[in-house]
């Protein structure tokens, strides 16, 4: 039986999915830097022990696509990862993390839709599912955090769309 919403898949489209996953290997490993400072400067033991689930489970997403990208190519992923700077404050980077996660599901949405590969899409499914947890808990926190400060988070500030370059 045929299905007719079969695409035959094209050495473009695997070539734009390994670059994809380079790139979020890229993205996964100034996040797992980024988290593993979030937690030093955490103010809350709570907050600590949010961030310690979710740095386990970047550094599992980070090994998991490592092995993807060497089991499909042969290779190491390559390229210099982007530059870990430090935020100016632990809200500032909670604030940063959230919108990193917005650009990286879209990350992965492309490479489930580009990959022939049924195991890599299952892959991709479940670091989607992760990543709209810590959604959840980044927003927890940036919403506990501003009552502790007392201050209104300013949600006019943000865009009513978020737009990513991954999300066309």
């Amino acid at each position: 039986m045929y299905y007719s919403s079969f695409q035959p898949v094209s050495s473009r489209d695997i070539a734009k999915m390994l670059n994809l996953v380079i790139e979020v290997v890229r993205f996964e490993a100034i996040t797992e830097l980024t988290f593993d400072y979030l937690n030093v400067i955490a103010p809350t033991k709570e907050d600590s022990r949010f961030l310690r689930i979710m740095l386990e489970d970047e550094r599992e997403h980070f090994d998991e696509l490592k092995k993807v990208y060497f089991t499909l190519t042969g290779q190491h992923p390559g390229g210099d990862p982007p530059t870990f700077e430090v935020p100016e404050s632990f809200l500032k980077g909670i604030h940063d993390l959230f919108f990193q996660k917005l650009d990286i599901i879209a990350i992965y949405k492309k490479i489930k839709k580009l990959s022939p590969y049924v195991e890599l899409q299952n892959k991709a499914d479940t670091f989607i599912h992760d990543e709209l947890k810590h959604l959840s808990i980044l927003n927890y926190i940036l919403i506990n955090q501003n009552r502790r400060d007392e201050t209104i988070y300013q949600y006019r500030e943000l865009p009513f769309q978020y737009s990513s370059p991954y999300s066309q």
